[in-house]
């Protein structure tokens, strides 16, 4: 098993489990108070991974949030089950601040990865002038005993791999329409990435012996230079207002691999 830990799909949703560039223009005023999809939580996933007609539980995540006066805070963290640790030992987690505003401007960012005995943390320090982002990057790499210091700034908002999905499940899904497009940008490692959201209306979605009323979208990955930099990503949200991510589902290099919501 190579990288197929459940953060390398949230990675690429960036990435979850979540944004648009610019609020005013898409004219979606939410209440900083009311977001849907964000509120306290804990959330539980299995993480699957098929090669061929072969599924198997390969490891499990969970998802947090905790809600303060003036800020969100989000944890994401994965880790492999003990038998895929024999091939491949995953311990990953995201951490993410977020202001308490519609926008859920990211504070604080890191990613920091336990992938078969080689550790590296990256993080985001977010600063804004009110008409771009500015990302203090810091990548930490023990293993070439350097640390790796950059500074981005782009215009409009940029958000990272976490702070995505929250924005994501605010949005206003009942006055989309199917195949709206919806462009962000976000901070990854030491470079920039383009993604785009596309909209694909509601289904209903089996798992775990139940039927869920979602509404489903897909995520596509561009680098500057608007080359592709990933397979396509789909998610499924449920549609009441907890907005939990019930499945996430994308290829890998080798087969696929999808996560799926287990509950509290």
């Amino acid at each position: 098993m190579q990288n197929h830990s459940f953060l390398s799909i949230a990675h690429k949703l960036r990435h979850l489990f979540l944004a648009l560039l610019l609020w005013s223009t898409t004219g979606m005023g939410i209440s900083a108070q009311n977001l849907p999809g964000v509120q306290p939580e804990s959330l539980s996933y299995d993480i699957i991974y098929q090669l061929g007609f072969l599924w198997k539980r390969a490891a499990t995540a969970t998802l947090q949030l905790s809600v303060h006066p003036h800020r969100y805070s989000a944890i994401l963290k994965a880790k492999t089950l003990p038998f895929a640790d024999n091939i491949f030992r995953v311990r990953d987690t995201l951490v993410s601040t977020m202001q308490r505003n519609k926008e859920l401007l990211p504070i604080y960012y890191a990613k920091l990865a336990d992938e078969d005995n080689t550790y590296r943390k990256d993080e985001v320090n977010y600063t804004y002038d009110g008409s771009a982002t500015t990302g203090k990057i810091r990548l930490y790499r023990p293993k070439r005993n350097i640390i790796e210091d950059y500074t981005l700034t782009e215009p409009g908002i940029v958000y990272d791999m976490l702070s995505i999905f929250y924005v994501i499940r605010s949005f206003d899904f009942q006055s989309m329409t199917m195949n709206q497009l919806y462009k962000t940008k976000i901070f990854s490692g030491k470079s920039l990435e383009y993604l785009n959201i596309e909209y694909l209306g509601q289904e209903i979605l089996k798992q775990n012996k139940q039927e869920y009323s979602t509404f489903k979208v897909r995520f596509r990955f561009y680098d500057t230079h608007g080359k592709k930099t990933s397979d396509n990503i789909s998610a499924w949200i449920s549609t009441d207002s907890r907005r939990i991510p019930l499945k996430v589902e994308g290829k890998l290099a080798l087969g696929s691999m999808k996560a799926v919501y287990t509950g509290e």
